[in-house]
């Protein structure tokens, strides 16, 4: 598998993705399965893993691939359940004067502007600890989780996202 992932990412090999994909899928949708109780929660959350692999590879520094597979289809599963539990849930009959969540399309503006110049900023910063934001903002890994995986010690790891918000904090106007 550490030959795969080398080739996804060194090379953009997609054959060798699409090979990890079909050894890795079945069993990751059972792990997922395990906790998110329904088969199409837990085979998106397993197929958005593998999108933000082949989106992300030409940042990637993954030690142990299934490892770090497993451990995203854990997170994505966990923050899952966390924003179900948060959903209140109503019948249609029930609801009334829902309103319609038209956006304002001077808010969309707004939010394309910030989104743009957000990952802007986050190209600007260096490969490894853009990595390391990613992996915790985007995977949900937990430092210890991130170190672990990049054979780092966890205060790099603070350190290193020390830095990265503190440089997206100066690109970004104050809200």
């Amino acid at each position: 598998m550490e030959i795969l992932m080398d080739r996804i990412v060194q090379h953009n090999d997609y054959p060798a993705f699409q090979l990890l994909f079909k050894k890795m899928y079945a069993p990751l949708c059972q792990f997922c399965m395990k906790f998110v109780k329904a088969r199409e929660v837990a085979e998106e959350l397993v197929s958005d893993v593998f999108y933000n692999i082949w989106k992300n590879r030409s940042r990637l520094i993954i030690a142990s691939p299934k490892a770090y597979l497993f451990a995203s289809v854990r997170n994505r599963g966990y923050d899952h359940l966390r924003k179900i539990r948060n959903t209140t849930w109503c019948d249609l009959e029930e609801a009334t004067n829902v309103p319609a969540g038209m956006a304002d399309s001077q808010d969309m503006l707004v939010y394309e502007e910030l989104n743009t110049t957000l990952e802007q900023s986050m190209a600007r910063l260096p490969k490894q600890c853009r990595l390391i934001f990613a992996l915790s903002r985007e995977e949900g890994l937990k430092y210890r989780e991130i170190a672990a995986l990049l054979n780092l010690s966890v205060k790099t790891v603070e350190t290193q996202m020390g830095r990265a918000l503190k440089h997206l904090r100066s690109a970004l106007p104050p809200l």
